[in-house]
């Protein structure tokens, strides 16, 4: 047997990869894929126990095949082996379905495919003449079982074992073929520029990170160069087989162009890397709309006929997989460039991607993150102050009890079944209602118990009725439903003690069930530990606790701040302490101060700046002020808009171009779009004024954090649910300003609070001199800082 290294494939995901065929359908719910999301676990292990004392639960098997530079391994777990009366060894291969197993007049193909990989395997270790297959079909609702059998002897079962291996062989060798590319390419590959002050330092502690197995936080200001430091030492790390693959996970779509940026740097530099980046469905859909299936697009229809084969072919020809590059293959190849993205994601040595994709149990890469599954991979997840927010949203869901209603009224003439299950949810949720008095607008409820369980029968119900109905049309009317309450059942399915329910209404009055998590650590976890290791890294992650409490469940994970490259001499850390932007305090005085600051601001040297507020009202009675008695020919403005879209947005950025003949301000929300994730470099952006501590609005959802910090930690609530998402707000603003070694710029502060005890504590480091004014001395603290910078 060679002693070359082991490729290892489970049986399950070499059946479903090459028996797959046909159309993509995403009108049609599948039974078996829900079967992971609810009780499909349970009735295996009722099953397994229910079969005598001779029945083997959960057998391991596995078998290598020497390929000469390799070595294949197939395994995987058969659900039980028995003997039948007449003496025959037979693999018992268990699905569990809400679809009436009656309805199946014969297995699925792929899972008897499963089963035939198990027999065979069993014939070599067991060394059976014959072997037997029982395919047992349970329905997760009734617990109606339908059994088929069969038996083959040993060479017609290893006969097809044979050609089924045959067939995944020119896979594993061209697999192989580039592993071994990629790994010659790094023996000379070096850090592609020569290291900034601390970035070996932050490059050696990744890697440590990696190789130790940890989840690493980092943080790392503006200027460091922080994409190219984390991902350097992780594809090192790949190179050296200590994982799999690199899954580089971003807030935002936009932001995907920076590592694949850096990447291509890599690559320039000689690096051999196959890299895909995955775009959201309706983003890379050729079409107006995307209807997944095959009435519908010509792409859905016979797709999986198609894409085995366009997967071979790009592979060869490509390393690099951006949009566009796989618009243009599903477009030669007639096949929906979404799961193309998705397959290539398998062959790939770094996936470029949203959050979503690892950690959301509706959207996640189940071939990586599934139930079983694990991905040996490493976690990059950029951005990583905005994965708190983003997680609890994955793991929260809700229901409207009028959505309830008028989905009873859509389904019940066409299904009696429905129409009950559809009723009866819709009494729970009336039951809730009545429990709300019409005086309040929220109130906890210590057990959804009642709702949660009709939810569950009315999915199964919805499941069925699509099946049977196969009616376009009501399936587009029901989809949005159909989808919140899929969620919600899952999210039900799994409550915990980081999960509250409350009652609340929305602005149409109506009554909604929440179910909110509030610490998504756990959950989060779960994924986390099915990769080697992660690095989350941001700008702003103080105070670090916060969120390593919130997104990790290790109490060991190490934290690294990187030191900015940059010199204090080229920022001016100004707090305004003669402002106050507390809600009870704001009027005239407050407007007519903060307008001034700005004008001060932009008139103590020609350049753009940008003006934070904490809502819209306080930006539109500051601007009103500042237009009556402020105004002058000196300097420009524009405003933030409630409802801008990205070219309102862009058009809103051009504003802000290079060398000025006059100041320019911004008017913008604290927290919106132009607080992060934009980045005006040079003269396009000189100073940025921030009005307020960002803390959140007092509302319902907020004081439910509070008060459930606030058990968990003595007097932690105000900070977890205020004062640390607030201030992260305002650090991300202030990170506007100063993109470059070359720029130079100011940060004024407006807010007395900005000089508590407790949020100078959350100043980052490179604030450390800063520089307490007033009204009175603002310009001549502004005039003298760009005095010494030389642009006085």
């Amino acid at each position: 047997m060679s002693m070359e290294r082991t490729v290892r494939v489970s049986v399950r995901n070499l059946v479903e990869f090459l028996m797959r065929s046909g159309d993509i359908d995403t009108r049609m719910g599948s039974g078996f894929d829900r079967e992971a999301m609810l009780a499909g676990g349970r009735m295996h292990r009722k099953i397994q126990k229910g079969m005598g004392a001779d029945y083997r639960p959960e057998v391991p098997l596995s078998e290598d095949t020497d390929c000469g530079s390799f070595v294949l391994r197939i395994e995987g777990r058969a659900d039980g082996v028995f003997t039948d009366g007449a003496g025959l060894v037979t693999v018992d291969e268990i699905k569990g379905s809400y679809e009436d197993p009656e309805s199946f007049s014969e297995p699925l193909p792929v899972h008897l495919a499963q089963a035939k990989c198990y027999a065979a395997m069993l014939v070599m270790k067991e060394d059976l003449a014959a072997v037997g297959i029982q395919m047992t079909y349970v329905s997760l609702e009734t617990e109606k079982t339908v059994r088929f059998s069969f038996s083959y002897n040993k060479n017609e079962i290893r006969e097809w074992m044979e050609a089924l291996k045959a067939g995944y062989v020119r896979w594993a060798e061209a697999s192989e073929e580039r592993l071994g590319r990629r790994n010659a390419s790094m023996r000379g590959l070096t850090f592609p520029f020569p290291y900034r002050e601390g970035q070996k330092a932050l490059v050696a502690s990744v890697y440590r990170g990696i190789r130790n197995k940890e989840e690493l936080f980092l943080m790392a200001p503006t200027g460091v160069g922080k994409t190219l430091s984390v991902l350097y030492p992780s594809v090192r790390a790949l190179g050296e087989g200590l994982a799999e693959r690199i899954f580089y996970l971003t807030a935002r779509n936009q932001t995907l162009a920076v590592p694949a940026e850096a990447l291509g740097i890599l690559k320039g530099r000689g690096l051999s890397l196959v890299t895909v980046t995955i775009t959201a469905k309706e983003k890379i859909c050729p079409f107006s709309e995307a209807r997944c299936n095959p009435e519908e697009c010509s792409r859905a229809r016979g797709h999986f006929d198609r894409v085995n084969e366009a997967l071979f072919d790009a592979l060869a020809a490509e390393e690099t997989f951006d949009a566009e590059t796989i618009r243009r293959w599903a477009a030669e190849r007639e096949i929906c460039p979404f799961e193309f993205s998705l397959d290539l994601a398998l062959f790939s040595d770094a996936v470029l991607c949203d959050y979503n994709y690892a950690f959301d149990p509706d959207a996640s890469l189940k071939r990586f993150f599934g139930e079983g599954a694990r991905a040996e991979c490493i976690f990059l997840v950029d951005e990583a102050h905005n994965l708190v927010d983003r997680a609890r949203e994955m793991f929260s869901a809700s229901l409207v009890k009028e959505e309830v209603l008028a989905a009873k009224k859509l389904a019940a003439p066409l299904d009696k079944r429905a129409g009950r299950a559809l009723e009866k949810l819709n009494k729970a949720l009336l039951a809730l209602k009545k429990e709300l008095p019409k005086e309040e607008v929220f109130r906890e409820v210590k057990d959804p118990g009642a709702a949660g369980e009709a939810a569950v029968c009315a999915l199964e119900a919805l499941e069925l009725l699509f099946k049977e109905k196969k009616d376009p049309r009501l399936r587009e009317d029901l989809l949005d439903f159909y989808f919140s309450l899929r969620s919600f059942v899952r999210v039900y399915g799994e409550m915990d003690g980081d999960t509250v329910s409350y009652t609340s209404r929305n602005e149409d009055g109506h009554l909604v069930l929440s179910l909110r998590n509030v610490d998504p650590s756990g959950k989060l976890q779960r994924t986390l530990d099915k990769g080697r290791a992660a690095v989350f890294f941001s700008a702003t992650l103080l105070p670090v606790q916060y969120y390593k409490g919130l997104l990790t469940t290790r109490a060991d994970s190490p934290a690294v701040y990187a030191k900015s490259p940059f010199s204090a001499g080229k920022r001016c850390v100004v707090v305004g302490a003669d402002v106050t932007a507390r809600y009870r305090a704001r009027g005239e005085e407050t407007y007519e101060r903060t307008a001034l600051y700005i004008r001060e601001m932009a008139l103590a040297k020609r350049g753009n700046y940008l003006a934070f507020f904490p809502s819209y009202r306080f930006l539109a009675e500051v601007l009103r002020v500042y237009r009556e008695k402020y105004d002058c020919e000196e300097v420009d403005w524009v405003a933030q808009g409630r409802h801008m879209d990205a070219a309102d947005r862009e058009i809103f950025l051009e504003n802000f171009y290079e060398n000025p003949a006059r100041s320019l301000v911004g008017f913008t929300v604290l927290g919106g779009s132009f607080a992060e994730g934009i980045d005006l470099v040079g003269s396009r952006l000189v100073g940025a004024l921030i009005v307020g501590t960002g803390l959140p609005q007092v509302g319902p959802e907020t004081e439910l954090l509070r008060r459930f910090f606030d058990a968990r930690m003595e007097h932690a609530g105000f900070d977890y649910a205020y004062r640390f998402p607030g201030m992260n707000k305002v650090l991300q603003a202030a990170g506007r300003v100063i993109r470059t070694e070359e720029d130079r710029g100011v940060v004024v502060l407006l807010d007395e609070r900005f000089l508590e005890k407790d949020s100078l504590a959350l100043f980052p480091r490179e604030w450390e001199e800063y520089t307490v004014c007033s009204l009175d001395n603002i310009r001549s603290v502004l005039d003298a800082f760009w005095k010494d910078a030389g642009e006085g």
